[in-house]
């Protein structure tokens, strides 16, 4: 039978004075200030594709609006080519065939454009084009078919390139919150993450990527439209230019508010999923102790206080809707009287072009401005995400330095003036510890709250790196691998826990 030997052994620990003491506390939650900066964006799509993928992906959606933007074109030259027709006396008489040819044909280009831009029955423009072959058919028909191409092939990649980036932000994250260090989940409440993984991702994966594809291609469908604007009837610019600025200006205005209240928003919903949390793992204390009332009362105040923010969230976005909708309307006052002013010098085309661009844009920039203010909005909950994929890893998993086989096969531990802090902003618990544990040896460390005693373990398994050096039968445990060091070893909690 093999003698085991007990000793009784006093380890003298530095004590802490109370003021200083590494009390768990949970700090309030942080957030950030300001703007969402251009290098989150360009971290939210990176995350989804390379430069060459987004660079073509740019590339698609200038295509597909250039030749959205030709079927306008194409509508306003056919209505020109109509009147110049019309007002042909003789030979309109003597060569009607070719009036009735040009204006069957023009007809059903601009048919196809016009089904086009009501998103129904895309190929039928096509086919009624390609039942009459004629010329003037061809043109349309080319412009019609590669609206649908390149419409798509943008939507394909958009969304392509949208979806991939949440799946990495969440599989980062995800990866990020396993290598954490324990700390991490001590000051951090359980909502915390709970409120990142289900809000914050839920928002990356299924709203932002509709909301910043819409807002693309109204971008590029306002660029268009004032372009072809322009170019047909240039004192339109007079008042669309004071109207984009004025535009610019109150979004930048409305952001200002509605960014931080979105961030308001979103941290004070972290205490709900916390509340909830620990009030399911901990139901039958609540019941036993007749509690129930008192929980309840916490659940309503924190629910009302997320409630009070996502109220203020919903009226400041009302606020800037009813603006916009002024805005646009006054817009297009200043348009329908500048034709009736300016009636001698426009043809029919010109003037239905410019009126209907106007309703045009009014729709377009009001949408416009609300989805890239919702876009700067949803760009928070990628902020948050990215603050937890950047988050402090602990030491790597497995290292060159390998224990030998049997390792610990005796168990001395020898502390080599190791000292010891949770974090690196707070204050050290451990000084220059100097103790040596002989194998077999049972050991009882006596101190009061605060003192270190459990620090000592969590030196031991490196929850936290220590300072100094801990040797475990000669080999240094700093230089091990987490994995190595910790199946190796084996604790028995404070906390008793049972299980069914």
């Amino acid at each position: 039978m093999r003698l085991k030997r007990t000793v009784s052994m006093v380890t003298v620990l530095v004590d802490v004075p109370w003021q200083t003491e590494a009390v768990q506390t949970v700090p309030e939650e942080s957030r950030s200030q300001g703007t969402i900066r251009m290098k989150m964006y360009v971290k939210y799509l990176r995350a989804g594709a390379n430069i060459v993928v987004l660079l073509f992906a740019g590339l698609v959606n200038l295509l597909a609006q250039g030749s959205y933007v030709m079927q306008d074109w194409w509508l306003a030259y056919w209505a020109g080519e109509q009147e110049k027709l019309s007002s042909t006396n003789s030979s309109t008489a003597t060569n009607g065939t070719n009036s009735t040819k040009l204006d069957l044909g023009f007809y059903l280009g601009v048919y196809g454009g016009n089904l086009l831009h009501t998103q129904s029955a895309l190929f039928l423009s096509l086919f009624l084009c390609f039942l009459l072959i004629r010329e003037p058919c061809w043109f349309p028909a080319g412009l019609t078919a590669a609206t649908i191409l390149f419409g798509f092939v943008r939507n394909l990649l958009l969304f392509s390139v949208l979806v991939k980036a949440a799946q990495s932000l969440h599989n980062s994250m995800f990866n990020a919150i396993l290598r954490a260090p324990v700390r991490f989940f001590d000051i951090n409440p359980i909502g915390r993450v709970l409120n990142r993984f289900s809000k914050d991702i839920g928002q990356v994966d299924s709203m932002l990527p509709w909301t910043f594809t819409d807002f693309i291609q109204v971008f590029l469908q306002i660029l268009g439209v004032i372009a072809v604007a322009a170019s047909v009837i240039p004192w339109i610019l007079i008042p669309v230019l004071p109207l984009l600025g004025l535009f610019l200006f109150l979004r930048r205005y409305f952001l200002q508010t509605s960014r931080d209240v979105k961030r308001l928003e979103s941290t004070t919903r972290s205490p709900v999923f916390s509340h909830l949390s620990s009030s399911l793992q901990g139901l039958w204390t609540i019941r036993a102790f007749g509690a129930e009332e008192r929980f309840q009362n916490a659940f309503d105040a924190h629910q009302n206080l997320h409630s009070e923010a996502f109220f203020l969230f919903l009226t400041t976005s009302r606020w800037f809707a009813v603006r916009l909708d002024g805005m646009c309307s006054v817009f297009v006052t200043i348009t329908t009287f500048g034709c009736l002013l300016l009636r001698d010098q426009l043809d029919a085309g010109s003037v239905g072009l410019a009126l209907s661009y106007a309703v045009t844009l009014m729709g377009m920039f009001q949408w416009g401005v609300r989805q890239s203010a919702e876009v700067e909005n949803m760009m928070t909950s990628v902020e948050r995400v990215m603050e937890y994929t950047e988050l402090e890893s602990e030491a790597p998993w497995e290292t060159k330095k390998r224990p030998p086989p049997g390792w610990p096969s005796k168990g001395l531990v020898t502390f080599d003036g190791v000292s010891f802090s949770y974090s690196n902003d707070s204050p050290p618990v451990l000084h220059g510890l100097q103790a040596m544990f002989q194998p077999q040896e049972k050991v009882g460390i006596v101190g009061r709250t605060g003192a270190g005693k459990s620090s000592l373990v969590s030196a031991l398994f490196r929850l936290a790196e220590p300072q100094g050096k801990i040797y475990i039968d000669g080999v240094v445990t700093s230089d091990l691998g987490l994995h190595d060091l910790r199946q190796k070893m084996s604790i028995i909690p404070q906390v008793s826990s049972k299980w069914n």
